[in-house]
């Protein structure tokens, strides 16, 4: 990977988190994560599935661990409501892997919520970070629906707060198998209401 790609890569997530409008109850993640595809292919970054000599760089559900494939890096096993790294546990789910295959170089996970998901925040940031998993950027995007208005003052506070606290409780988690400075790792939180948007 050089770094124009991954710049272009980052400033695409920042351009979705930064413009993305409030669709109603009826948007999910799965609309998310086709409009990435769809922003990604638009940069000339995907290739033609029809032709055989192409490489195929971006992979969605990318799995940490799978036999057929030879792919041995993060397992994970949830244990009560809670997952946590185990290495008799099976794969972790990447939403978008990019690179070689085999060992992609870029990690990305969405989240799409009506409210703060914590253990799905957690369990995301706990795959990036895992030394295991190959990546040497990550980036966690999470955008937050408000139906009636933004949080403000000292609920702004708290989601900071939230947001921390995932990263510790992951950090916790992964215990010595999580990366030291090898790995670049973008945490981004968008908020947003019916008719406005911020973007931390």
């Amino acid at each position: 990977m050089n770094n124009l790609e991954k710049i272009k890569i980052l400033k695409l997530i920042l351009e979705i988190a930064e413009s993305i409008k409030y669709r109603g109850l009826m948007f999910n993640e799965r609309y998310l994560h086709h409009f990435f595809t769809n922003q990604f292919q638009a940069m000339g970054s995907f290739q033609n599935l029809n032709d055989e000599n192409a490489t195929i760089i971006l992979h969605p559900e990318w799995p940490t661990y799978k036999k057929q494939t030879n792919l041995k890096f993060g397992r994970y096993k949830k244990e009560g409501k809670i997952y946590k790294p185990n290495a008799s546990g099976t794969a972790g789910f990447i939403d978008f892997a990019i690179g070689n295959y085999n060992k992609p170089y870029i990690g990305i996970e969405f989240s799409l919520k009506y409210g703060w998901s914590n253990e799905e925040i957690v369990y995301d940031i706990l795959k990036l970070l895992d030394k295991k998993n190959p990546f040497t950027v990550s980036i966690s995007l999470n955008i937050i629906f408000r139906e009636r208005q933004l949080v403000k003052g000292g609920y702004l506070k708290n989601l900071e707060d939230h947001m921390n606290k995932a990263y510790k409780e992951a950090i916790s988690r992964l215990n010595n198998d999580k990366c030291e400075f090898s790995r670049e790792l973008y945490l981004i939180i968008t908020e947003i209401a019916k008719y406005m948007t911020k973007f931390e």
